[in-house]
């Protein structure tokens, strides 16, 4: 007679066994899956944050820098759009020498290339050839115009150029993207905004030489954070930038003289940049995934500032992050 450990396991025995292995594989089955999803969640929000807070700090030194050994009329420009995202142009730091290396008869000067030629109406999508005094600002060229290795001018094909009437601040600012430079006295600008009315002096016109960030959305690509024409960063699907101003001189921006948000929209042709003192900017980014554990409506657009609700991202499965910088222009202003 055989002994029960002689006979082995019994049908339901196995079975019983089989159930209970089911039960722990397909827990331990589920639990990997949402470890998994939450691993590519965080990757991805993780991804995000860095860019933006990347791009976000590249744009606080540049706002930080603007109005530099230039006009502070043409320190900062930018383009304020309700359904789509702004740009942001700020005079270009980097094409202009320090104090202490600027030969002794720029040390006190305001620096930007003087137009010599003559200037008709500048309006939002006019293309203009600038003839200027010269396209180094400061003596010494920054950017090499053709690849030969030796720098030739400030200004550059895809970087920025800001448009002032120094005689005339009440004009407001014009500002645009850079299509032609050719040295020494040559650049053409294609311009996102205008300049104001007739001038009451006459006009004395200079062009300062800009960075310039817009989002960007290639054909068959992602959306894309631009600078002077190359991506700092994917997936950022909105910029929007407030503008505050001391319009009375009291030393502080009171509530009517803020632009660019709800209500009152930035129009260049009305502002004066000698009172620009603050420059707020809004970053969207977006994961570049659907969220796994919840692909339907995970995140829904964000709309800062003036950005219509209308036109803002709706329920697409991403998750997104927003990056607020509020910085006070350190060369403009008591």
């Amino acid at each position: 007679m055989l002994t029960r450990r002689e006979r082995g396991f019994s049908l339901i025995e196995l079975l019983v066994a089989i159930g209970v292995m089911g039960v722990v594989v397909l827990y331990a089955l589920g639990t990997f899956t949402y470890q998994h999803q939450t691993y590519v969640v965080v990757d991805q929000v993780s991804e995000v944050q860095q860019n933006i807070r990347a791009a976000a700090s590249l744009i606080e030194r540049d706002l930080r820098s603007a109005g530099y050994m230039v006009p502070p009329e043409a320190a900062a420009c930018g383009a304020d759009n309700t359904a789509s995202a702004d740009s942001l142009f700020t005079s270009d730091t980097d094409a202009i020498l320090t104090v202490d290396a600027l030969p002794a008869d720029f040390a006190s000067e305001e620096l930007a290339a003087a137009v010599e030629s003559a200037v008709g109406a500048v309006n939002a999508g006019s293309a203009i050839g600038f003839t200027v005094e010269d396209v180094v600002i400061d003596g010494t060229p920054s950017y090499d115009l053709n690849g030969d290795g030796v720098n030739e001018s400030d200004f550059r094909v895809g970087a920025g150029a800001i448009l002032a009437d120094v005689a005339n601040p009440g004009r407001g600012v014009a500002c645009g993207v850079v299509t032609a430079v050719t040295a020494p006295g040559s650049v053409s600008v294609s311009f996102q905004t205008g300049l104001g009315g007739a001038a009451a002096l006459p006009a004395q016109f200079v062009l300062v030489p800009a960075h310039v960030y817009a989002v960007v959305t290639p054909p068959g690509d992602v959306s894309q954070l631009r600078r002077d024409g190359v991506a700092l960063a994917k997936d950022v699907e909105d910029l929007q930038v407030a503008w505050f101003y001391d319009d009375d001189g009291d030393g502080q921006e009171d509530a009517g003289e803020m632009r660019g948000v709800v209500g009152t929209a930035y129009n260049t042709t009305l502002v004066d940049g000698n009172d620009l003192r603050e420059v707020r900017v809004n970053l969207v980014a977006r994961t570049r995934e659907d969220d796994p554990r919840n692909p339907l409506n995970a995140g829904t657009g964000q709309t800062p500032e003036n950005r219509s609700a209308a036109s803002a991202a709706g329920d697409d499965g991403r998750r997104r992050r927003s990056h607020t910088s509020i910085v006070r222009l350190r060369n403009l202003g008591a």
